[in-house]
């Protein structure tokens, strides 16, 4: 382990924590949908600063961590380095989401080190600033509703409802903020259930004592809690008889018992026409997508594709479900994740620091 403190000669300070693990958490990330959050958490020790956190949510919706960054303050040199140091982790890719809020040093980041990468705004931090900015709490529904829907129409009768009500509102959204920055509809790549930056808030809560420490405290105290949860959650799947992790079985459950209420109409191979409840959806098992767009971005079968494969398999049906699941919510998939252990930090005289970081002169903060 090495603890840097880099100055970049623009009165920024930053502190890097290097404990292997960096390995451990790249190694579990390529078992993980490709969502990252990001965001800020304020320090209260003696020299203040900020802990920048870049998170994942894997399939049972537990928090996973990829890295850790401690700053200044937040501003364009910091979240530079902090991307940098990200890229070294997950390489840029057309596939990677990033979630943050709206700070401008964040998107001037990722336009640096993620130009593929597709950047979406939480929406709980986009209601707040409606509410504060328009005092238009009386509009939330609909704009928590425009911001779920899986469909473009879905969508637009929602947005309607609120361009009716108020047009700066709308504008807001519209122009000054980006349907593709902050609709799931509208989004140019696969956030999954992945809508708010809620996970970084949480890791925020879990670390409020800590966040009192020195530096060097903080990041032991992390790589403790972590490590712990990883072996937890390593151990936990190993014996289940199910192939999918138990939330996920579920859905798939409920969405069972609502697809055996719907009728199948055959169009063309491994394409049906689905109705019930007065409405119709097409679903292409082939191709794996459906009307409703659940089946698309959730890569959960919804009511739909369950009804579809309930006729196209048979007496197979039971099995075949999980031909259609994405391998992100296998079990195996889920225990691979956590495979690698997170070891305790050596003491001092174990470490191994590059002389060019030996010679550095550190100026007070």
């Amino acid at each position: 382990m090495e603890t840097v403190r880099l100055d970049l000669g623009c009165n920024v300070s930053y502190w890097k924590c290097m404990k292997g693990g960096h390995i451990v958490k790249a190694m579990g990330f390529l078992f993980m949908r490709k969502v990252i959050a990001i965001d800020g958490t304020f320090l209260m020790g003696k020299y203040r600063g900020v802990l920048l956190s870049a998170v994942a949510q894997d399939s049972e919706n537990h928090i996973f961590p990829v890295t850790f960054c401690v700053v200044d303050k937040e501003c364009d040199a910091a979240y530079e380095y902090f991307f940098e140091q990200l890229s070294s982790i997950h390489p840029d890719s057309v596939k990677l989401c990033i979630i943050s809020d709206r700070h401008i040093s964040i998107a001037n980041g990722i336009s640096k080190f993620y130009p593929q990468a597709h950047h979406g705004f939480c929406m709980r931090h986009l209601a707040e600033n409606l509410r504060k900015n328009f005092h238009c709490g009386d509009l939330l529904h609909h704009y928590y509703s425009a911001a779920k829907a899986y469909r473009i129409d879905e969508f637009n009768d929602h947005f309607q409802q609120i361009k009716d009500n108020d047009v700066r509102v709308a504008k807001y959204l519209e122009e000054d903020v980006g349907f593709h920055k902050w609709s799931r509809a509208h989004f140019p790549s696969n956030r999954y259930e992945v809508l708010t930056t809620n996970i970084d808030e949480s890791v925020n809560s879990m670390f409020l004592l800590e966040r009192e420490f020195p530096i060097t405290a903080l990041f032991d105290a992390i790589n403790r809690r972590f490590a712990q949860k990883f072996h937890e959650r390593r151990m936990q799947f190993l014996d289940t008889p199910t192939i999918c992790v138990p939330s996920v079985e579920k859905k798939i459950n409920k969405n069972a018992t609502f697809g055996n209420k719907l009728l199948v109409h055959p169009i063309r191979q491994q394409v049906f026409s689905i109705t019930g409840h007065g409405a119709v959806a097409k679903v292409d098992l082939h191709n794996r997508t459906c009307s409703s767009r659940e089946f698309d971005l959730d890569k959960i079968h919804c009511p739909h594709a369950m009804a579809n494969l309930r006729v196209e398999f048979g007496d197979q049906y039971g099995t075949s479900i999980y031909d259609y699941t994405s391998d992100f919510y296998y079990i195996d998939t889920y225990v691979n994740t956590y495979v690698i252990e997170i070891n305790p930090v050596p003491s001092e005289e174990c470490w191994d620091v590059p002389p060019e970081l030996v010679e550095r002169k550190i100026p007070p903060p």
